[in-house]
């Protein structure tokens, strides 16, 4: 092949891209005839599939939000999002991760849909995110009190935190067992969607605001004994309820090992 065709093939390759995109310009004339179906045919056959496999993937990761919403509401925000972003990647694995920013502002005055795609796509991401090999509870045991004051840890790559403020996993729950979800309600008081994988199954949990605010200094690198003592200065018998946390964590496996806080 020799350098003009090379040149002449990445601009067809160019022109037929954005021919997918928007189906604007004359690519017809790029394209060898043959074969039982017209150019023009073909071309919009490609066109419209581009779409439909696009609209498929966000329906897939987006499953509960789809079977919430129905066909009739899910697939018209799906295909405006395909139009306004067109992918940037080879792989569609990360395709569609501001599609909740997209339903927030198509359903303001219904802000549980986002919340509920927001759940969706952290759930799909922990799918197939990092391995990490869980600590186990024994270790600790181990540990001696002059460990304690610097110890901070390291947790599993899927773990995420997302503000809730409606019933969303039960709705999300309901749905994975194609039963009618619970109307959407506000919670009582602020709380945080915990996502994570075990194994080779993501979970969820809801957490309230203290456990929250205890995950989120832990993963950006406080020391458990600071985290201990903001507890201890604001709740009542602080030292139960990090036991408690402290406990569901590994036993849950969402920490990953120990690190030196002031390392």
């Amino acid at each position: 092949m020799s350098a003009r065709d090379v040149v002449r093939l990445a601009a067809t390759q160019h022109d037929f891209q954005q021919y997918l995109f928007d189906a604007v310009g004359d690519i017809a004339p790029q394209i060898r005839p043959g074969g039982r179906i017209p150019v023009d045919k073909r071309l919009g056959i490609y066109h419209n599939a581009y779409r439909v496999r696009l609209v498929d993937t966000l329906r897939d990761t987006y499953e509960k939000t789809w079977a919430y919403l129905g066909d009739a509401l899910f697939d018209p925000c799906a295909l405006a999002f395909v139009e306004a972003h067109p992918p940037v990647h080879r792989s569609l694995r990360d395709y569609g991760a501001t599609l909740p920013d997209t339903l927030a502002e198509r359903f303001p005055g219904d802000p549980d849909i986002a919340e509920l795609a927001r759940m969706d796509w952290l759930l799909r991401q922990a799918f197939d995110g990092p391995d990490a090999v869980a600590l186990p509870l024994e270790t600790l045991a181990s540990l001696s009190s002059d460990d304690w004051e610097t110890l901070g840890f390291a947790f599993v790559p899927t773990l995420a935190l997302s503000p809730l403020r409606f019933n969303t996993p039960a709705i999300w729950s309901a749905l994975d067992r194609s039963e009618a979800p619970p109307t959407a309600a506000p919670l009582p008081a602020p709380a945080a969607l915990c996502v994570w994988r075990r194994g080779w199954q993501p979970h969820f949990r809801s957490v309230d605001e203290t456990e929250w605010a205890a995950l989120g200094r832990l993963r950006d690198g406080a020391r458990f004994a600071d985290v201990c003592q903001a507890l201890n200065d604001t709740c009542a018998d602080a030292s139960t309820l990090i036991a408690w946390y402290l406990r569901s964590w590994l036993t849950d496996g969402l920490v990953a090992g120990i690190t030196n806080a002031d390392a």
